[in-house]
């Protein structure tokens, strides 16, 4: 697999960290809180995040949950941001005009409000090891997706054998599937079909459960 193919992917890889949430002042009385999902990638260099920051302190905001990576000589982020609705476009421009950095936003529901959640009847880990093969990513979640399973975290990184010669592969990440489940829904059939798609390009996959409710971890 190419580096190009895994660019995004490994925005979730083994550097992933969770960022503090910054309190820089208080927005109560400002009005409506607008809700933003930022996207940003750039060259990497010392300071980037605190000029990213920055920005949304400038705009009265405040960070939420992020993430982050180094993907080769660029740095990559993501991070839920609220800042006061009459703020929100100038955080936009003021994020548009950094140097050598491609930002998008995106609004999104408040992460406090109160929805309704539905229940999730099963979740498992998976996990591949082995010979890197194009395509292998997709054909993990091709499977995955076949059976209604969804992705809630994946990490991919690859690396030399230690005696050279050949890159390994490697994959994890979490699924689940919600209540109730497709019929026919078989977590032994998922898992063989992996572990058969693994043989077949000479690499290691399972799938462990984390959590079932009950015996529903196969439906009827």
């Amino acid at each position: 697999m190419s580096v190009s193919q895994m660019c995004v992917r490994r925005a979730m890889a083994s550097t992933l960290f969770k960022m503090s949430v910054i309190r820089p002042l208080s927005t109560g009385g400002v009005g409506k809180m607008q809700h933003l999902v930022v996207n940003a990638v750039g060259n990497d260099r010392p300071g980037i995040v605190s000029d990213i920051t920055k920005a949304v302190v400038d705009a009265g905001g405040n960070v939420g949950d992020s993430k982050a990576s180094k993907l080769g000589s660029h740095f990559a982020l993501m991070m839920l941001v609220s800042v006061p609705q009459s703020n929100g476009a100038l955080l936009k421009e003021q994020l548009g005009k950094m140097s050598s950095m491609n930002t998008s936003c995106f609004e999104t529901s408040d992460p406090k409000s109160v929805e309704v959640q539905p229940k999730i009847a099963y979740s498992g880990e998976f996990t591949l090891s082995g010979a890197d093969n194009p395509g292998i990513v997709h054909k993990v979640t091709s499977i995955l997706a076949k059976h209604d399973l969804s992705i809630d975290e994946m990490e991919t990184s690859d690396e030399e054998a230690p005696f050279g010669g050949t890159l390994l592969f490697n994959m994890t990440g979490t699924v689940s599937a919600m209540h109730p489940l497709a019929s026919g829904f078989n977590v032994e059939k998922i898992r063989d079909e992996l572990i058969n798609l693994g043989e077949s390009l000479n690499c290691d996959i399972d799938l462990e459960d984390i959590n079932t409710t009950g015996k529903e971890a196969s439906a009827a």
